[in-house]
């Protein structure tokens, strides 16, 4: 089945792209969602014609997503938790503790963007991705210290 993106869809494709997909993944994931419309001939020659705003619409993003990612590049946190002898943390940090630890240094970012896959049990120096766009990634210097 061909769909067209009207978003950005990870493993799929950037907005405007007319890509294949199984019906079932489009009928009950991507359509529900509004990330896709159907390709018809009609919807094909629109999408083409607000192509050069859909670029211009990428291009800011990602010049805004380049300049959150400088800031982040001089960004270094600490949190302090409590952790037993071994180094292990009584409890965690998350995503969330992170986000919050950025909103007070000025970043503000959304949970998702932090490429975190399981929070941090052990005390460390770590660096966590963050994904901004598509094109821009950065990382984030953490240092995980014993209260």
């Amino acid at each position: 089945m061909e769909v067209i993106l009207l978003q950005h869809v990870d493993n799929l494709g950037r907005r405007g792209e007319v890509v294949k997909v199984r019906p079932g993944y489009a009928r009950n994931y991507l359509v529900p969602r509004g990330l896709v419309a159907a390709a018809t001939p009609g919807a094909k020659r629109r999408v083409e014609q607000e192509s050069r705003k859909f670029v211009e619409q990428d291009n800011k993003a990602r010049n805004d997503a380049t300049a959150v990612a400088e800031k982040l590049a001089a960004i270094e946190l600490t949190v302090a938790v409590k952790a037993d002898e071994d180094g292990k943390l009584y409890g965690s940090v998350s995503p969330v503790d992170l986000q919050h630890l950025l909103v007070a240094q000025g970043v503000t970012l959304e949970r998702r963007q932090i490429g975190l896959d399981q929070p941090f049990k052990q005390l460390g120096d770590f660096e966590v991705p963050v994904k901004l766009h598509l094109d821009v990634r950065s990382a984030i210097k953490l240092h995980i210290v014993r209260e």
